[in-house]
């Protein structure tokens, strides 16, 4: 479950974005001002914070500044503040996205899952050597100097395996131990097999060696990490 800070002193709207949040099964904290929804980042782990600008004591632009001092976590502004440039200056102070009062509710839910995708799409997602390798978990494909390298299931499964370890050798045991816990009867040699045919689709689209054989041990993935 997601939690969420609600950033709003009116207390109506308030209750309106919480309603419209725990319907949608998200998590809420809900805040009045600047300096009880810091603690509330600071003892929980949150999600997004959705926050007003105008807001007692502590603005909503300082509260931000505050957040991106430590933090990259989503947060949308909704505002009255209902100008290009307020908007403008919202997303300067580090917001990720703005709305206007008055809301629509499907506005609030659609703004929160576009965040949520992104976010869950960029974490499973692996690249290497400046992004010329990109493995994207769950998806039978890798892409290589942008062409779509497509995998068989245990093509995939071995190469998930090479890529959460890479540049550590793999043995073909470790490998047999992920393919085929049930069965006794296959043997090391079958991973060579498939080794082989994963060389192949990736010779059409990179010239460079990614899975190099360590003699007498397995297999390793070869690749920059991007940060």
């Amino acid at each position: 479950m997601r939690n969420i800070i609600v950033l709003e002193d009116n207390k109506d709207i308030n209750l309106i974005l919480q309603n419209i949040l725990l319907k949608e099964g998200y998590n809420v904290f809900p805040s009045f001002n600047a300096f009880d929804a810091l603690n509330d980042f600071k003892e929980n782990h949150i999600d997004c914070i959705l926050t007003d600008l105008m807001l007692p004591i502590m603005s909503g632009e300082e509260f931000i500044q505050e957040i991106r001092k430590e933090s990259n976590v989503h947060i949308i502004i909704i505002s009255a503040k209902a100008t290009n440039p307020d908007k403008l200056e919202g997303l300067k102070k580090g917001a990720d996205d703005y709305l206007f009062k008055p809301f629509l509710e499907e506005e609030v839910i659609i703004k929160l899952e576009n965040l949520f995708i992104k976010k869950d799409f960029n974490e499973n997602i692996t690249t290497f050597n400046k992004k010329q390798i990109i493995f994207q978990e769950g998806k039978p494909q890798i892409i290589i100097n942008s062409e779509i390298i497509y995998l068989t299931s245990v093509e995939y499964q071995m190469l998930h395996l090479l890529v959460q370890e890479s540049n550590k050798v793999i043995t073909r045991e470790q490998f047999l131990d992920v393919l085929y816990s049930l069965n006794d009867e296959v043997f090391d040699r079958v991973i060579d097999v498939h080794i082989r045919n994963i060389r192949k689709k990736f010779k059409k689209a990179y010239t460079k060696e990614i899975i190099k054989t360590v003699y007498g041990l397995g297999y390793t993935f070869i690749g920059d990490l991007d940060e």
